[in-house]
């Protein structure tokens, strides 16, 4: 009977338990329903960005001057017949500053402005998006004029044939929205601005007119935006005399503000691990290497034999490099081992900002990966996994030529667009395999017509690790480089 009675409690005492844990739960869910329901969007009060801290992105502030125009002369628009757009999409890569311009134009035209990210209305319980989106511009049409902005708006908008994350609940937030955009006749002056790095991602529904009627491209800075960034960036760091923002700006090809900005305070960071007052050049070169492709890792050196191989391969890029890339400068060559699983590099750095690339670069860039494996192949007769990224990079840029740009293969047809037969995709997969095949025999043909150039650059790697683009020059001369890289850094770009 006392067994039966201890059985029973204790099967008492877990349901209860069983009971807490659930009400415990269900609590927080319920809790965690609730606060998200409570979405309450606040304007942005210590907003002070203007125009003139935008930088490097000139064409889209003229642009985003024409919205700041119709938000303070609306009725000078209307007078005519003219209509404020409801929508302004800002496309461009990562970090060039698509932010920044939002808030300078809600700043310059002196209207409120809700932050927001797409992610903020991305949820799993039905109706919390939607309801979002309307408390939002619920608080915007209270003011005479705003501004909406919604950061990796393509969270929110992404296209719904792809849209797996929420299922119908993620529909019927961006249902909301495109309902919230069109206004349905309200006389409202609030601009919506979008910004995402993936256009092609979002729903075309999005993109008709009368929703987000304008697109600014915010693009990679130029050589003046460069330049100015780095001088903007720069104004607080105590600067040593070398320091030549110029001949840095032009290094920086295919640099976002973003990371222009992490590259001054990596330099910054530099002087100050050193003990120095102030930021040389050689602080800002290690820093864009850094940034490009990651720290040097000396303190896990390399075998005797593994250094000739590396040396030889590195010599091999940096020979196919100077015979096949003039629009090119071959600005260091390396068998220090980087912290990106390198165990060297070659590196080389466009002489001027380029926007179109030709097929024969592109030959030549497929030449240049491939040099590294067939230096190996002929000076040891054997290949290593050292050409492993070279081999992958390549193969991207040849499946590009073949499958999208239609500069190789046959057809001037972008099959990536396509639903090709198992025939047309073997076809192409030839094509891109013939395009790999011919590089590599053009890799050979400057390596064997260059056999002089490819053993001194690698006798000159294995006595001085790291050749900067005046020891190159002087090594392939016959000559040895002023100075060695352990004397002192030759980590300078030249303008």
């Amino acid at each position: 009977m006392l067994e039966i009675l201890i059985q029973l409690a204790l099967t008492f005492v877990m349901i209860v338990l069983y009971a807490v844990v659930f009400c415990l739960v269900y609590a927080r869910v319920m809790g965690g329903m609730f606060n998200r329901a409570k979405f309450d969007p606040s304007r942005e009060t210590n907003n002070d960005v203007r125009f003139k801290d935008v930088l490097g992105i000139d064409e889209a502030k003229r642009e985003a001057q024409e919205v700041v125009d119709f938000l303070k002369n609306a009725q000078t628009f209307e007078r005519i017949g003219a209509k404020i757009p409801k929508g302004i999409l800002l496309v461009g890569p990562p970090g060039t500053g698509k932010t920044l311009l939002a808030k300078a134009i809600a700043n310059e035209a002196g209207v409120p402005f809700y932050s927001l990210s797409g992610a903020d209305f991305v949820e799993v319980f039905v109706g919390v998006g939607a309801s979002r989106i309307r408390s939002l511009y619920k608080k915007a049409r209270k003011h005479p004029a705003a501004i909406v902005f919604i950061d990796e708006i393509d969270a929110l908008g992404r296209s719904r044939s792809s849209n797996q994350f929420g299922g119908q609940e993620g529909n019927n937030t961006l249902n909301q929205f495109l309902v919230e955009l069109d206004g349905f006749g309200r006389d409202s002056n609030v601009i919506t601005i979008g910004a995402t790095n993936y256009e092609e991602s979002l729903d075309t529904a999005l993109l008709r007119p009368g929703r987000f009627d304008r697109k600014i491209h915010v693009g990679l800075p130029d050589l003046k935006g460069r330049e100015a960034l780095l001088a903007h960036y720069s104004r607080k760091v105590q600067l040593d005399r070398s320091v030549d923002l110029r001949a840095l700006a032009r290094a920086a090809t295919n640099m976002s503000g973003a990371d222009l900005a992490s590259v001054v305070n990596e330099a910054s960071i530099l002087a100050v691990r050193e003990r120095r007052s102030q930021v040389r050049h050689e602080d800002f070169s290690k820093a864009m290497e850094r940034l490009g492709i990651g720290l040097e890792n000396a303190s896990h050196p390399l075998n005797p034999h593994e250094r000739r191989v590396v040396a030889y391969h590195e010599a091999g890029h940096a020979v196919v490099s100077l015979r096949t890339q003039p629009h090119k400068r071959l600005h260091k060559a390396s068998i220090i081992p980087t912290g990106r699983h390198a165990l060297g590099y070659t590196w080389s750095v466009e002489r001027e900002d380029r926007h179109l690339i030709t097929r024969e670069e592109y030959c030549s860039e497929l030449a240049v990966l491939m040099g590294g494996r067939v230096a190996e192949e002929m000076v040891f007769g054997e290949v290593t996994s050292g050409a492993h990224s070279d081999l992958k990079r390549a193969t991207k840029i040849a499946e590009l030529l073949v499958w999208e740009l239609g500069m190789l293969g046959g057809s001037p047809i972008n099959y990536k667009e396509l639903t090709c037969s198992e025939a047309t995709r073997e076809r192409l997969d030839l094509a891109v395999e013939q395009v790999l095949r011919e590089a590599y025999e053009q890799a050979r043909e400057v390596l064997i017509e260059r056999r002089e150039d490819l053993e001194r650059l690698a006798q000159g790697l294995l006595d001085h690790e790291v050749l900067y683009e005046p020891d190159i020059h002087a090594v392939l001369r016959g000559t040895k480089p002023k100075r060695n890289a352990s004397d002192g850094d030759r980590n300078e770009w030249v303008a």
